[in-house]
């Protein structure tokens, strides 16, 4: 499997550019002409990631090899999500030769949606990287001799297998939990039931301004005798209408602070969890090759013994070969002895 192994390898080192890639620029600080550009890029290392998977899918599949890992699912969904991001490139395309056509420049950022996309990227990115590690941890495990010899690694590698469907288990529920708190649910329907507030807060200052303003047009006609109560709802309207403006320009900084604290958590989670997957490939690289140079070891003392053992067969056998000459001399010395014996009577 080595050129597998190969091409494993290479799909690592790409994945973990994308990510270097995406991270190092802040998306929500581009133009669109920028913005397109990094879009653009990242679409295009995407395509040829997914095409490097679906080699190693399909070499994988042909091997036919037992507890070998599945990457098909993972595959339908790195699609679908590139499908999104593959039309929101097409969109920006096509807003690009529109603006070319009529010679007008759409001067609107929308660093929300280029900070979304950047996210999504990096969480593909991610997820390709829990993949390809599924891959290269089989591959390091599936080569090595003591697999199929030793009851140590064997046991070894099926507490591997064991705690790689635990950490995917746990993945899942990591992200529906940072889906309902960082990514969505939980943060949105913080930020929409403070938008209801703020709107129901709104209606009342309309309300109340709309009120002073009848009652001032109310006393215009009676200004020679309420000049007085005039300047007091004039005071007053111009205070309600300060407060509104301070309100409103507070709620607006209110609102992009937390969409920035929300992308802020996104950014981290998603660094936290890349490291979370380093640190386990170490780990599992570690263990694999911890357990080979046991093996090595055994073997290597194995064989001292053996070539002990040979010789000290060696030896056992000339001494008893020596032992039996000596036998057969103290005889012939017996036999002579017995002879002179005789001829001396």
């Amino acid at each position: 499997m080595s050129g597998l192994e190969d091409k494993v390898a290479q799909l690592t080192l790409d994945i973990n550019a994308l990510h270097d890639a995406v991270v190092k620029v802040n998306w929500s600080e581009l133009n669109r002409s920028g913005f397109v550009a990094e879009l653009s890029q990242s679409a295009s290392k995407l395509r040829s990631i997914y095409a490097s998977f679906e080699e190693v899918d399909n070499e994988l599949k042909f091997a036919l090899e037992k507890n070998s890992p599945s990457i098909s699912e993972f595959l339908v969904a790195f699609r679908k999500d590139m499908s999104v991001i593959e039309q929101n490139l097409s969109l920006e395309n096509s807003k690009k030769v529109r603006d070319e056509i009529v010679n007008e420049t759409e001067k609107v950022e929308v660093p929300e949606l280029y900070v979304s996309l950047q996210q999504k990227i990096l969480e593909l990115d991610l997820r390709a990287r829990y993949s390809i590690d599924r891959v290269s941890a089989f591959l390091a495990s599936s080569k090595m001799p003591f697999v199929r010899k030793g009851t140590t690694a064997r046991n070894l590698v099926d507490l591997l297998a064991k705690k790689e469907d635990e950490i995917t288990s746990l993945r899942s529920k990591h992200l529906e939990l940072k889906r309902k708190t960082f990514f969505g649910h939980a943060q949105e329907e913080s930020i929409a039931d403070i938008e209801k507030e703020l709107h129901e807060m709104d209606k009342r200052l309309n309300t109340a301004v709309l009120e002073t303003s009848n009652a001032l047009k109310t006393h215009l006609a009676q200004i020679n005798y309420v000049e007085g109560s005039f300047n007091h709802l004039k005071t007053r309207l111009n205070a309600i209408e300060s407060v509104y403006d301070a309100y409103t320009k507070k709620t607006m900084n209110l609102v992009k602070e937390l969409k920035k604290e929300r992308d802020y958590a996104r950014t981290i989670a998603i660094e936290v969890e890349k490291e979370t997957i380093d640190l386990r490939s170490e780990y599992t690289t570690q263990l694999l090759s911890l357990e080979q140079k046991k093996q090595e070891v055994e073997e290597k003392v194995k064989g001292l013994f053996e070539k002990r053992i040979k010789q000290m067969e060696k030896d056992l056998e000339e001494k008893s070969l020596a032992l039996k000459n000596l036998n057969r001399i103290v005889e012939d010395q017996e036999k002579e002895i017995k002879r002179i014996k005789s001829a001396k009577i």
